[in-house]
């Protein structure tokens, strides 16, 4: 009891004083706006009570004007909410817990003040049960951009019939954003035999590691149609100090031209 009022206290002083020495970004107001995707690798409660930790993400987070969070398992629904009480100058979305088994994930969605969501669609339940973890689709709005982002964490032995199931649901209109951890990649996904998203742009290349793991698998992705293709800027791989113990997957970004 005294280890769990000790941990209690520490967890408001950090929201009181900012994990200290954290300096809040400005709400968004520039010409190219950052995007990540991260799998944070079973976020739940175990790793929101480590402060040492959740300093790292919030950290890696200020890097971004939105993020997606993968991975989120916490059927106490207490973990997200947590990370995002302690963010300064953004707000927070999240998606259904989905899952087939008792093993429930749900998306997040963080993004900065000043960033519109015009829409978010979640497609859990999804009647016809095309996804382990079916697809969000957030509609968002800045400075007069607009842009869709479908953001999806598929099933490492369902990858191809995951991403045909998203493929038939996109409405490739507009500015349009696939992304998440597709597990596209290695013995899952052979992209230069597979025709799912042919079409479109993957930005993130087949040679690309994103997992901390020996292997060397592109699992995460990032597509881009034709449209938001015209506004790509750059695109990156964060690995700076992220261990297993931080998540099995580095977080993915990129850069779009507003």
């Amino acid at each position: 009891m005294k280890k769990r009022t000790k941990n209690l206290i520490q967890f408001i002083l950090m929201i009181l004083i900012g994990f200290g020495g954290y300096t809040a970004y400005e709400s968004f107001s520039g010409d190219t706006i950052k995007i990540a995707n991260w799998n944070l690798q079973i976020f739940g409660e175990s790793k929101a009570s480590d402060l040492s930790l959740m300093q790292f993400y919030i950290n890696k987070i200020n890097n971004y004007d939105i993020i997606f969070v993968q991975e989120i398992r916490d059927s106490s629904g207490t973990a997200f909410p947590k990370l995002c009480s302690v963010l300064q100058n953004y707000s927070c979305l999240s998606s259904s817990r989905a899952g087939r088994s008792g093993s429930k994930e749900q998306y997040g969605l963080i993004y900065k003040k000043g960033i519109n969501i015009t829409s978010f669609t979640d497609y859990n339940p999804d009647s016809q049960d095309r996804w382990e973890r079916p697809p969000i689709n957030v509609l968002i709005n800045s400075n007069g951009y607009s842009f869709r982002v479908y953001n999806i964490h598929t099933k490492p032995e369902d990858v191809q019939a995951e991403l045909k199931n998203l493929e038939n649901l996109v409405d490739d209109y507009g500015n349009v954003i696939i992304l998440g951890d597709l597990n596209a990649d290695c013995s899952y996904y052979n992209n230069g035999k597979q025709s799912e998203f042919d079409s479109w742009n993957w930005i993130i290349s087949d040679s690309d590691d994103t997992t901390t793991a020996k292997s060397s698998c592109a699992y995460d992705r990032i597509i881009l149609n034709s449209d938001a293709k015209q506004e790509f800027v750059s695109y990156g791989i964060d690995k700076q100090e992220i261990t297993d113990a931080v998540s099995d997957h580095y977080l993915v970004w990129f850069e779009l031209k507003i």
